[in-house]
């Protein structure tokens, strides 16, 4: 037996540092590494179950497959790199390489896919996205507040004698965190959960608020307005380290104390508590889900959060600070995907990809490689996004499964996994680079997204520009972080933390903003109405499932059954529908058969439901979401979505 490290990739703060066990060519078992802080020896209980669940899996696909007449052929990789070759040239003969649309998901998050991009723009460019399916709203409000988006190490969350956790439930998303968040409350941190669903983190705190959707901007007005009216703000902070605090000042003016706690929904006494505890706690800290920013106006939500820190004074302290996640590419050089080169580039709305493939023109999207994604099932408006992937003459796919995007493909390319592969990761959720090294040779005829772009280059070329070892490339892409010291080798014989958790963001009070402070908004122009729509009553809420990351969900678990959802039972009763009973969910622009499960732990203004299901097993809860793009950070505003429940 011997025993690997690695890393897993999938789309998780958490970054798991894994030790490998083999036992001839097979992996027996993945423990967490004691020697990372934060995976700190143990898994989550997606990735202790990974190798049944996900890598050695009967569903998973092993060999190239091509769809004729609508059914999967086996096929050669000979056979598969040709057809894929010959498609693209086709494209570019007849089009130009802008035809052709490469859509990058999110389901890896790795250094080496910056050769995809480098192979894309060798052909002279392609259609790209912009904009997320994630994190784009909160980024673009901390970059304007800070200048940049620094987040506190997750270990110096023990230093908060006071945490609010802002719409995330780390409990089920983030596991590691929240071992820490554990700790520090042991050690007499008070936690105070701010969130419409009454998750398990919740169940958890010492104290718990439940607004109303979308209104976390006036929550976070409310509790600045209470703080400067009691004089508990710090004075000198805000008038040697910030800028535009009189402007602010005036937005807060214009709203009563009654008028933002009946916009948020939350008792007066029990904001005037939270107000008081959070001034007089410092340091206290904010960690942001991202949830609060799934709305058109997101942004405003993390402006609010970030001043509440800033007129406390809880900026560039230990144990302080608005946390929301990191920055998993920052430390690496991404020149060699040769941008330069790529003079037919082009991009589309991630948020709006469905409706963007419909409209493109001059030339319209004839070809789509997609890889790490699975944005049929995952992006809003899921029937118009399947209706564009449809319409495109000839789709590639790189994955491991037959999922809702693949059921679209034309040709199926099956993919190594991290247990497979050699690569370098960083994390949104510490400050840890991990090495992805090989635990055994990829299974039958898997191959890496690296080596299939590699062998394409072959027949397109430009081999040369694309040729050598992952090593080689990791090299180059790894050099500003062997420029601090390190080696290749040693970012390959473990994980390495770049940043200490004494390392506290803004400690030098000096900002990256135009005028060197923390900048207040000084304007605040806010549409939300509280849900208030007579044919659709109610908001959509989906969030993460317990046991799976995102859409990565065992086939097994969803071939049985509808998908479940949760209402208050003041919504039962409106609706005239039973507890269980199998009702209609309805949106502007879809429809589900839904089963209707009571919650106290919902509001009576939204319906909760889980996301990642499949659209073949009528699962799929985005095929009910508006496709629509945020005011800032081309961010995906799945929360505006308004739906009713249809008794059948």
């Amino acid at each position: 037996m011997k025993t690997i490290i690695t890393t897993c990739t999938r789309d998780c703060p958490g970054s798991c540092s894994i030790l490998a066990q083999v036992e001839g060519n097979k992996v027996t078992k993945l423990r967490g590494n004691s020697e990372h802080d934060i995976t700190a020896g143990f898994l989550c209980k997606n990735t202790s179950h990974y190798l049944e669940n996900h890598f050695y899996s009967s569903k998973r696909i092993l060999h190239p497959l091509l769809k004729e007449n609508g059914q999967w052929k086996r096929i050669s990789w000979m056979m598969a790199l040709d057809i894929a070759a010959s498609k693209i040239m086709e494209v570019i003969n007849e089009y130009d390489s802008s035809a052709i649309l490469y859509y990058q998901g999110f389901g890896a998050r790795t250094a080496l896919q910056a050769m995809n991009k480098r192979f894309f723009n060798l052909l002279g460019g392609v259609t790209t996205t912009y904009g997320t399916v994630c994190g784009g709203i909160g980024h673009a409000a901390l970059e304007k507040d800070y200048g940049v988006k620094v987040s506190h190490d997750p270990n110096d969350q023990l230093n908060s004698n006071f945490i609010i956790i802002w719409g995330r439930n780390p409990v089920v998303t983030d596991v590691h965190l929240w071992r820490i968040l554990r700790k520090a409350k042991r050690n007499g941190t008070k936690l105070v959960v701010i969130d419409p669903v009454k998750t398990k983190t919740a169940g958890y705190a010492n104290f718990y608020v439940q607004p109303a959707p979308g209104s976390d901007s006036y929550l976070a007005m409310a509790l600045i307005k209470l703080i400067l009216e009691k004089d508990l703000q710090d004075p000198e902070f805000i008038e040697k380290y910030t800028h535009n605090f009189h402007s602010f000042k005036k937005i807060l003016d214009q709203y009563t104390l009654e008028f933002l706690a009946g916009k948020c929904d939350v008792d007066i006494k029990k904001l005037n508590e939270l107000a008081i505890d959070y001034a007089k706690g410092k340091p206290s800290s904010i960690i942001v889900g991202w949830g609060v920013h799934r709305y058109k106006q997101g942004h405003l939500s993390i402006h609010m959060m970030d001043a509440l820190a800033a007129v406390t004074g809880n900026i560039g302290v230990s144990g302080g600070g608005v946390t929301q996640g990191f920055e998993e590419y920052e430390y690496f050089n991404f020149s060699l995907e040769l941008n330069e080169l790529g003079k037919n580039q082009r991009k589309l709305p991630m948020p709006l990809i469905g409706e963007a493939i419909l409209a493109s023109d001059n030339p319209p999207i004839k070809l789509i490689f997609l890889a790490s994604g699975n944005p049929i099932n995952l992006n809003p408006n899921s029937m118009k996004v399947k209706k564009a992937f449809e319409k495109v003459d000839f789709v590639i796919i790189i994955d491991h499964f037959l999922n809702d995007s693949s059921d679209t493909a034309d040709l199926f390319l099956p993919a190594t996994t991290f247990l497979e592969e050699e690569d370098l990761m960083g994390s949104y959720g510490h400050n840890w680079i991990s090495p992805i090294n090989p635990v055994i040779p990829p299974q039958n005829e898997v191959k890496s997204e690296f080596e299939i772009f590699q062998l394409l280059s072959q027949r397109l070329g430009f081999s040369e520009e694309m040729s050598g070892k992952p090593s080689k490339w990791l090299k180059e892409l790894a050099s500003p972080i062997l420029k601090k010291g390190f080696s290749l080798e040693e970012l390959q014989n473990g994980p390495v933390k770049l940043v200490s958790a004494s390392e506290i963001p803004y400690a030098d009070k000096k900002f990256k903003t135009s005028s060197g402070l923390f900048e207040f908004i000084n304007n605040f122009n806010y549409n939300n109405n509280n849900g208030k729509d007579g044919l659709y009553p109610l908001y959509l809420l989906s969030t993460s499932p317990e046991n799976w990351v995102c859409s990565v969900i065992p086939e097994s678990e969803m071939e049985n059954g509808l998908l479940e959802v949760k209402v208050h039972p003041l919504v039962l009763k409106d609706n005239n529908i039973n507890d269980g009973e199998v009702a209609m969910l309805e949106s502007r622009v879809g429809v589900l058969k839904v089963k209707v499960k009571k919650s106290e732990d919902v509001r009576s203004d939204f319906v909760l439901a889980y996301r990642g299901g499949w659209m073949k097993y009528g699962k799929n809860i985005n095929v009910l979401t508006v496709d629509m793009i945020s005011e800032k950070g081309d961010g995906t505003p799945y929360y505006e979505t308004r739906v009713k429940l249809r008794k059948i």
